[in-house]
């Protein structure tokens, strides 16, 4: 009796002692399941940090490319209105130049015209200054020849000339036949004087004239190569 007791006993031990290894063992293997579960998730957080980072860094890579692409479009599009700036400034000052280089020769060309105007007048003055002294010379000597010839009439010349009885023809051709030599000098020397007054006075008229178109030639170089000027800018 006493030893079916003790092999109960020890039966039951036994058992309690296979129950708790199972249950160890059951409860070793939910804790490892559930550490596995729970690295597993970890794992699983891990790899969704790791893509969101990912996707992070590609979102910052992206902006900053497109960061770069804006720099460099602002950088492009500065470059290019430099440029243009430049050229304009360039243009501007082209035309400045040349503005400047008209106005110089045009102040030149009226600075040359003023002078060969100024050079012609004061040669004009000095001719006629001259042909006036000519003249004046000249119309003295014809002043005096006229008297010298009056003082030299007789007193049958002097009737021819004051007969109103005889034509006009006769009278002058009386009067011619009346004259001496000496007469006949004076009277020719004063046609001559009226002859070369008159040419004179021809020839500074003419100059006059051609002075007067050489100016109007020049007025009209000036225009049609101011004209020319503009039509090849």
């Amino acid at each position: 009796m006493r030893n079916l007791a003790l092999k109960i006993s020890t039966t039951s031990m036994v058992l309690l002692l296979l129950a708790g290894v199972s249950f160890a063992q059951e409860t070793g293997t939910r804790t490892k399941i559930k550490d596995q579960i729970q690295l597993k998730d970890q794992d699983q957080l891990k790899d969704q940090d790791q893509l969101k980072d990912q996707d992070q860094l590609k979102d910052q890579d992206q902006l900053k490319d497109q960061t770069q692409l804006k720099d460099q479009d602002q950088l492009k599009d500065q470059i290019r209105l430099k440029d243009q700036d430049q050229l304009k400034d360039q243009t501007q000052l082209k035309d400045q130049i040349q503005l400047k280089d008209q106005v110089q020769l045009k102040d030149q060309t009226q600075l040359q015209d003023q002078t060969l105007l100024k050079d012609q007048n004061q040669v004009k003055d000095q001719k006629q200054l001259r042909v006036q002294d000519q003249v004046k010379e000249q119309s003295q000597l014809k002043q005096q020849n006229r008297e010298k010839f009056h003082n030299s009439l007789t007193e049958d010349q002097i009737g021819i000339l004051e007969n109103r009885e005889m034509a006009q023809n006769q009278k002058r051709k009386a009067f011619m036949n009346s004259l001496t030599e000496q007469q006949r000098n004076m009277l020719m020397e004063n046609q001559e004087l009226h002859q070369q007054q008159r040419n004179e006075f021809r020839n500074n008229t003419a100059s006059k004239e051609q002075n007067r178109t050489m100016m109007q030639n020049r007025g009209n170089d000036g225009t049609s190569t101011g004209q020319k000027r503009n039509g090849q800018r």
